[in-house]
């Protein structure tokens, strides 16, 4: 039997990501409703993801695995530097704070948490109201499934082109240095 207590791991969601992209929807649609629903989608959906983790981290099957000694996965919230400076520049950090989180953030996002941000646990204050902003983005003809697979190719050809970049420079440090080795 495998030892599960060496297993550990974290999904990653990318969070301005998708407030860029369904900020873009919203504004095609330009009603007041949907230019209304403006930012709030990013946080509203990883507070929806959260009830599901919570949901699948419980209950007598999670507790079997427990006592093996596996361990919850836990959620990343990525790209939480906000894009829009009409939005409040901690607004992603401090909306996402919670239990079984990791929050990674480029240092102008950390400075500003540092500076003003409130440390509070909010991941699971609003759900109604995020389940709310959820259903209206929906009730507008956007759909979540395309949004979702469209960032999630947008990412990983990101990460493919980075990756790609830095084979191609560690060969030539290697090819530069097998030169001058020689």
């Amino acid at each position: 039997m495998a030892d599960l207590s060496k297993v550990s791991s974290a999904a990653a969601f990318y969070i301005s990501r998708v407030d860029v992209t369904i900020d873009k929807k919203l504004e095609q649609i330009g009603t007041p409703e949907a230019l209304e629903l403006r930012g709030m989608a990013a946080v509203a959906q990883a507070v929806l993801a959260y009830q599901l983790y919570q949901k699948m981290f419980s209950g007598p099957r999670w507790e079997h695995l427990e006592r093996r000694g596996a361990k919850k996965q836990r959620l990343m919230w990525a790209s939480t530097n906000v894009k829009n400076p009409a939005y409040p520049d901690t607004s992603y950090v401090e909306s996402l704070i919670g239990p079984d989180t990791i929050s990674t953030m480029p240092s102008q996002a950390f400075q500003a948490f540092m500076d003003h941000g409130v440390l509070s646990r909010t991941i699971d204050a609003n759900v109604s109201e995020a389940q709310g902003i959820y259903d209206a983005i929906e009730r507008l003809g956007i759909d979540w499934n395309a949004v979702g697979s469209q960032l999630e190719h947008e990412v990983l050809d990101s990460f493919t082109k980075s990756f790609d970049n830095v084979l191609q420079c560690l060969q030539k440090k290697a090819k530069s240095s097998e030169f001058i080795s020689q």
